[in-house]
């Protein structure tokens, strides 16, 4: 039995029982303390240093200062030396390490921590932009990026008497991850309680580095924090999209009846609201505008136009596809998988890049005052097609929160262009828009409809063979004008990825070749 004697206060009484063989060595032993309130953490420190041999480094005045407060009452049963350390230095905000018969107690310690994750800011846009015509004194070209490192999108300015007319609709989700994980660090490590306040953290986004000095508790929220972020930021989701689009031969028809979903067998149904948007003129929409409003599910709640339709229990999509075959002639138009980490949006472009020259006129002033006009072409675009952009969100429960933008848009007349093949105004565009935030679990379909289109054409029916001949064709060929609506459906399965999961081709979705709808 070790008993440990404080020679000023003779108040002190701390019994050790050393449970080990070993009693010459501490790592080895377990002991029973009670310390009363006239011991300071200095002088259990010091008596332990001596019964164990241990040689003793306080490192910074601060830390000499916090050694000399009061423990006021601390008991321990069997508890090893790290755990008696751990009791009496780290629960007073000290740090210390112990090794080689050295211990070394510090109060301010720099901790470097790692964090996988790619360096620069993430802004991924969707946008839609007309320019109409382009003038100035001095003339700025517009320019937009979107995704990927560093990625930021400036739109060029006109100073003078400039103008720029047109319409553009945009959507923009920015992860700036490096800029506000400082941020939030410094806010965690400086809390009211705390009596040390601690400098900015040192972000190194290349290297993927944190380096942090603080108190002990201080470290230890910094830590927890980074552990948890961690394992947020390195769940993935699979996005299966499928995007189908349903043909009705009757141009009065509103589109896909949805309620007849309940005819399915094994389906149990919920809906989430949704908000649509049609572009008919020209503006500047921002997402600002584009607020969602109430987007909780209602189970059993009949599905809405233009809504979200979740599908839960036995459905398989090939029931959703059935059905939608019993209101119109569906044709797949893409079916993409996307893997996506936790929180970053998936953007998914089918469609043409429609390309248009446009005039502009800019005037330069001379060294004498006066200006000379300068006319010259630019090369501009717009898209013309289906736009998805989805961001993913797990949460711990495992459910998974889908915020999902679709948009279409579609030439409303046949795109002209000049004698030379090129195009001198852009074409005139109808767009549609949905936005929509739904809870789903991993594996259920969320339904996504209400996009809906018209278009005229001709429909011919003819003899074979006779109703090609010159001249007599048109006894054998008919001609007619029909109006069609289209409904684009999308199709939308979220999957959670594990991070010690191995990806199947089946996990991909990818079964039989001869698999049909």
């Amino acid at each position: 039995m070790l008993v440990l004697k404080k020679i000023i206060y003779l108040l002190l009484f701390v019994h050790i029982a050393v449970s080990s063989a070993y009693a010459n060595r501490c790592d080895t032993q377990l002991f029973t303390a009670t310390l009363n309130s006239e011991l300071t953490i200095s002088d259990v420190v010091e008596n332990l240093a001596d019964e164990c041999g241990l040689s003793l480094l306080v490192k910074d005045s601060e830390a000499k200062k916090k050694l000399s407060e009061k423990l006021y009452f601390v008991k321990m049963n069997n508890a090893s030396l790290n755990e008696f350390l751990d009791t009496v230095l780290l629960e007073n905000d000290l740090s210390y390490v112990l090794g080689d018969s050295k211990l070394k107690i510090s109060y301010l310690t720099t901790q470097t921590f790692k964090l996988h994750y790619i360096a620069g800011d993430r802004k991924g846009t969707s946008n839609a932009h007309v320019t109409i015509a382009n003038s100035g004194a001095s003339g700025g070209q517009g320019q937009q990026s979107g995704g990927g490192a560093q990625g930021a999108g400036q739109e060029g300015s006109d100073s003078g008497n400039g103008s720029k007319t047109g319409v553009s609709i945009e959507s923009t989700d920015e992860f700036k991850f490096w800029s506000k994980i400082e941020q939030e660090i410094h806010a965690l490590i400086n809390r009211p309680e705390d009596a040390y306040t601690a400098p900015t953290p040192v972000v190194n986004a290349e290297a993927g580095m944190i380096t942090v000095t603080g108190t002990s508790k201080q470290l230890q929220r910094v830590s927890y924090y980074i552990d948890t972020l961690h394992k947020q930021l390195k769940n993935q989701v699979l996005i299966d999209v499928k995007i189908l689009s349903v043909t009705f031969d009757d141009s009065y028809t509103t589109g896909v009846d949805w309620n007849q979903l309940y005819s399915l067998q094994n389906m149990s149904l919920a809906t989430a609201s949704t908000l649509q948007n049609n572009i008919s003129a020209f503006s500047a929409i921002t997402d600002g505008e584009l607020s969602i409003g109430d987007t909780t599910s209602t189970p059993n709640a009949e599905p809405k136009r233009s809504g979200a339709v979740i599908t839960r229990g036995s459905t398989k999509i090939n029931d959703v596809v059935k059905f939608l075959k019993t209101q119109g002639d569906v044709k797949s138009i893409s079916n993409p998988k996307i893997l996506t980490l936790n929180n970053q949006p998936a953007l998914i472009s089918v469609g043409n890049e429609l390309f248009y020259k446009i005039q502009s006129t800019s005037l330069l002033q001379g060294g004498s005052g006066l200006g000379t006009q300068q006319t010259g072409e630019t090369i501009d675009s717009v898209f013309a097609g289906i736009l998805l952009d989805i961001t993913p969100e797990i949460s711990e429960d495992g459910t998974i929160t889908l915020k999902i933008n679709p948009s279409i848009s579609d030439t409303i007349d046949t795109v002209s262009t000049t004698t030379t093949g090129s195009r001198t105004i852009p074409p005139d565009l109808s767009r549609k828009q949905i936005s929509s935030v739904v809870t789903l679990n991993d594996g259920e379909h969320v339904v996504l409809g209400g996009l809906i289109s018209s278009k005229s054409g001709t429909k011919i029916s003819k003899v074979p063979l006779l109703g090609d001949l010159p001249l007599l064709e048109h006894l054998f060929k008919r001609e007619v004008n029909v109006d069609t609506v289209d409904e684009l459906v999308l199709i939308i399965t979220p999957h959670i990825i594990k991070k010690d999961k191995v990806l199947s081709l089946e996990d991909l979705g990818y079964k039989k070749l001869n698999d049909e709808y």
